[in-house]
């Protein structure tokens, strides 16, 4: 995220592992796994990947620039990069 309002257009190694085609791969925990906060994902351009419905968590997709603006969302506990195992 810094680097984004730094307006670097450089990714860092680490970013390789995780964003492809100017999306990132997260996993996010919540605190409310509700319609209303998966439908708030969308509307940011969230595409899931993995919805495990016995889990508070999600595996997706998301454009960079909105990163700052999932950070911002209350129902959101815990984000991490999605590291490909390649």
């Amino acid at each position: 995220m810094d680097r984004l309002k730094a307006r670097n257009p450089i990714a860092g190694m680490d970013e390789s592992k995780f964003i492809h085609n100017a999306k990132a791969e997260v996993q996010i925990w919540f605190t409310d796994k509700s319609v209303e906060t998966m439908a708030a994902l969308k509307e940011l351009g969230f595409e899931v990947v993995l919805d495990p419905k016995t889990a508070k968590m999600v595996i997706g997709r998301l454009p960079i620039e909105k990163l700052a603006a999932l950070a911002e969302m209350k129902a959101i506990r815990y984000v991490a990069p999605q590291v490909s195992a390649s």
